[in-house]
């Protein structure tokens, strides 16, 4: 049954990731992979947790009928024992929540890691990433070990109470005359169902941080409205934002406050700032990755090309990878025309469309290419670019630029390196004290 859940879980928040508009990648990804799966956790926890509940009754009823003056003895034990208990199991819901914070910042940063390997080879930070990296997973085993030790506290408080009352009876002879063999014996299990008991219990305290978690994000669902984003044919501007309010999932401050930009048909617009200033985000607001809060985000067609740092190369043909999300009919004769004039290799006018790829048979270029191509054949008419020249020689990127101007596309151009391009239009963003300002130049 927990599998069958963490499956549909999964499932959900994969398409949550989609329709909902304000999980960061980091975010989504956590949530995907790992909130999923602890919670599908619970309900195994949840099935041990009532066997115990069962087993207690069953051996509870026992000794009563057998000896109800001693089993009282026991009954208030295990009442002094709730105190201790619930402040381990609070204890222990509180590190499990700490974990799960440190375990989201330790996700974060290996996408960071991972993303940026290049940079971070080239400029030789390895050592101030890794020492990060490391500081990171000590603060997230500090908080599992913590959490570790409170529930295996808690799990064999019930048996040692136990045996500490019945060291205590067995030195009067009154208990050893009227106690039975089986009467300790099923005592003990009794007690050891309690801690089964505790156990289950601060599993599914443990399970339930996830499950809260899981809760705040469904819960956050309404104020997402997907009717923010239109697209509108007959809109003068390519895209137009209008009175828009932004912050991502899990933030209680906005990214952007009542933003309004306006992009010009045809255009070539750059997007600059420092990072962390929102260029990708505006990017992810066009595209309607993310929906805003409140205000509307309007583009003129429905036909939007994307091309990030890190392209989408599947393993498969050339021609699969072409024609990847396409739903528009193209002759072999118009992909080998684009491959050729894209100098994607010294054989592209006489490559075999068949011919299987894949990240690790292109290089860095090549996938760039490859990208550009996909949105040219799929007639894009705003071409989104996220860094989308970082892999790119000079030349190669003089002719895709060559290439675009003749298509008459809208460009918008989130960029570090404003100087490579011809552009019409820069959008600046600055930031003060986490409030951005928009300048158009």
């Amino acid at each position: 049954m927990s599998l069958e859940v963490a499956e549909k879980l999964r499932f959900y928040v994969m398409k949550e990731t989609f329709t909902k508009g304000n999980l960061s990648t980091s975010d989504a990804y956590y949530y995907i992979t790992q909130v999923s799966v602890h919670i599908s956790s619970f309900y195994r926890s949840f099935a041990t947790f009532l066997n115990s509940c069962l087993q207690i009754i069953g051996y509870s009823l026992f000794l009563i009928y057998t000896d109800i003056n001693i089993f009282s003895i026991f009954f208030i034990g295990a009442m002094i024992l709730v105190i201790p208990t619930r402040f381990l199991i609070k204890r222990g819901k509180h590190y499990q929540h700490v974990s799960f914070v440190e375990a989201k910042n330790v996700n974060s940063y290996i996408q960071r890691i991972i993303d940026n390997v290049f940079l971070i080879k080239i400029l030789k930070t390895m050592k101030k990433e890794f020492g990060n990296f490391g500081n990171l997973l000590k603060n997230y085993t500090s908080s599992q070990t913590s959490n570790v030790t409170y529930g295996a506290l808690n799990s064999i408080l019930p048996t040692f109470a136990t045996l500490f009352i019945l060291s205590f009876l067995f030195t009067t002879s009154t208990f050893v005359k009227t106690i039975s063999i089986e009467f300790i014996g099923v005592l003990l299990r009794l007690f050891q169902s309690l801690s089964a008991f505790n156990n289950g219990l601060n599993l599914v305290i443990n399970s339930s941080v996830h499950v809260e978690e899981l809760y705040k994000l469904n819960k956050q669902s309404p104020e997402i409205q997907l009717n923010n984003y239109v697209i509108n044919n007959n809109l003068e501007h390519a895209v137009k934002i209008d009175k828009v309010n932004f912050r991502y999932f899990n933030s209680d401050e906005n990214l952007f406050t009542d933003l309004n930009i306006s992009f010009e048909k045809g255009a070539h617009t750059i997007i600059t700032g420092p990072n962390g200033s929102g260029k990708s985000t505006i990017l992810g607001l066009i595209s309607g990755l993310y929906i805003p809060q409140t205000g509307k985000v309007s583009i003129s067609s429905n036909k939007v090309g994307y091309i990030g740092v890190t392209p989408l190369i599947i393993e498969g043909t050339i021609k699969d990878n072409l024609l990847y999300g396409n739903d528009i009919e193209v002759d072999d004769k118009d992909i080998l025309s684009i491959l050729d004039k894209f100098s994607f290799s010294p054989e592209s006018k006489n490559l075999s469309l068949d011919t299987i790829i894949s990240n690790t048979s292109l290089s860095s270029g090549q996938m760039q290419k490859v990208s550009f191509m996909r949105s040219l054949l799929n007639n894009s008419e705003i071409l989104l670019l996220d860094e989308a020249t970082s892999n790119l020689d000079e030349n190669s990127k003089k002719l895709i630029f060559d290439i675009l101007s003749d298509k008459e596309i809208t460009i918008i151009n989130s960029t570090h390196t404003k100087d490579d391009f011809v552009y019409n239009y820069e959008l600046r963003i600055s930031v003060d004290d986490n409030n951005r300002k928009i300048t158009i130049y």
